[in-house]
C-alpha cells in the first residue's frame, strides 16, 4: 500500500520530471545549437569587405543566445554602457537619457528551425526591442566547430546596405 509521503514525492518528482525532460517529438531536439552560448564577439561587415564594431555601438560586448530543445529561442546583446550611479533611478532619467542606454542593448525572441544541410538557421522574431523586428523571419549561417559556433547574417532581398554581422558564441 502506497504511504501519503509516497504519493506526495511523486506529486511533486514527477511534473519536475517532465518539465526537465526534452521534448523528444520536436523536430529540433537533436539540433546541435540547442543550448544556452555566451557571446564572444561580433562585427559588421560592409559591402566592400571592411569590417567595423557590430551595428556602430561599442565595444566590449556580452550577450546570451539560447536555442531550446522544444524550437524557441532567444538572443539579447549589449554594448557597452557607463555604469548607471547607485542613487539614479533609470525611470526618473530624461527620456534621452534612457534611449542611449537602451540603444545599447538588443533583443528579441522566438521560433527557430535549423537546415542542417544548408547550415542556416532561420530566426522567426516573434518580440523584439525593436517593433519593426516583429514578426520578421532572419537567415544566420552556421559555422559550429568544438564549443564555437559562428553565425553570419544573410542580408533579407529588402536589405539596401550590402553589409551582414558576423557573432561568435562559445557555449556555457
Amino acid at each position: 500500500m502506497l504511504k501519503r509521503r509516497d504519493v506526495l514525492a511523486a506529486g511533486l518528482v514527477l511534473p519536475m520530471a517532465a518539465q526537465a525532460a526534452p521534448a523528444k517529438h520536436h523536430s529540433q531536439s537533436r539540433v546541435p545549437l540547442v543550448g544556452a552560448w555566451s557571446l564572444i564577439d561580433a562585427m559588421t561587415v560592409q559591402k566592400d569587405g571592411r569590417t567595423g564594431p557590430w551595428n556602430d555601438l561599442p565595444r566590449p560586448y556580452s550577450g546570451l543566445i539560447v536555442y531550446e530543445p522544444n524550437g524557441m529561442m532567444s538572443v539579447q546583446i549589449a554594448s557597452a554602457r557607463p555604469p548607471l550611479p547607485e542613487d539614479v533611478d533609470f525611470k526618473n532619467l530624461p527620456a534621452d537619457q534612457q534611449l542611449a542606454y537602451l540603444h545599447s542593448y538588443y533583443a528579441y525572441y522566438g521560433r527557430y528551425e535549423f537546415d542542417r544541410a544548408k547550415s542556416v538557421v532561420t530566426h522567426f522574431v516573434v518580440s523584439s526591442l525593436d517593433p519593426t523586428e516583429i514578426g520578421i523571419d532572419y537567415r544566420r549561417k552556421v559555422k559550429l566547430v568544438g564549443d564555437v559556433v559562428t553565425l553570419t547574417t544573410i542580408p533579407r532581398a529588402t536589405s539596401t546596405s550590402g553589409s551582414h554581422n558576423v557573432l561568435s558564441w562559445r557555449r556555457v
